[in-house]
């Protein structure tokens, strides 16, 4: 518990006002006693001061009493609002830097990936078959299967740097119509 100060007191500390610590209280700073007609508000300083870090601490989570649009006030709606303009700026930034690529991008390549290595392993038994079926030598049969593996493998990567060639001029074939549609004055500049 800390010092028990009034109303004044508390302004007086905290650089602020006597209605300003009203509203407060009105918004549920919390009083030991005292406020009725003629009697002063007593404040337990500690509890004071607990609360008002809370009370910041919520506004700055932006968890301080959820209106029915989602936001409480005016600050915490622009602080999501400049949130937001960093976030998209930023992935802007990385667009151009060649740093993301679109979904639809990402979803083809791994696509074209997974049916590659899928028609591989699916021939894999056709390809292996027969000559399994003439070994009898358990470390040859792991060898021959440790060779078809590793065939998957290469036409799998062969396959990715393939797409990954592909995907890159893409990428450079639209950067560099960007830039042209970009250049020069536009009809309102001149």
């Amino acid at each position: 518990m800390g010092q028990i100060i009034s109303k004044k007191q508390l302004a007086d500390l905290l650089g602020k006002s006597e209605r300003w610590i009203t509203k407060l209280i009105e918004q549920g700073l919390p009083v030991k006693g005292g406020g009725g007609r003629g009697v002063a508000v007593e404040i337990d300083s500690q509890a004071a001061i607990e609360w008002l870090i809370l009370q910041e601490v919520r506004r700055e989570m932006g968890d301080d009493g959820d209106d029915e649009e989602g936001l409480s006030s005016a600050s915490t709606e622009d602080r999501l609002l400049k949130r937001a303009r960093r976030e998209k700026l930023q992935l802007e930034i990385d667009q151009v830097r060649g740093r993301l690529i679109p979904n639809e991008t990402f979803v083809s390549l791994n696509t074209s990936i997974a049916a590659v290595y899928a028609t591989q392993l699916d021939a894999l038994p056709s390809r292996c078959a027969a000559d399994l079926a003439l070994i009898d030598d358990p470390a040859l049969i792991r060898a021959r299967l440790f060779e078809e593996a590793r065939r998957v493998r290469a036409a799998t990567a062969d396959r990715l740097e393939h797409r990954s060639r592909e995907l890159a001029s893409d990428v450079d074939r639209i950067d560099s119509l960007r830039r042209e549609a970009g250049e020069g004055a536009a009809a309102e500049d001149v």
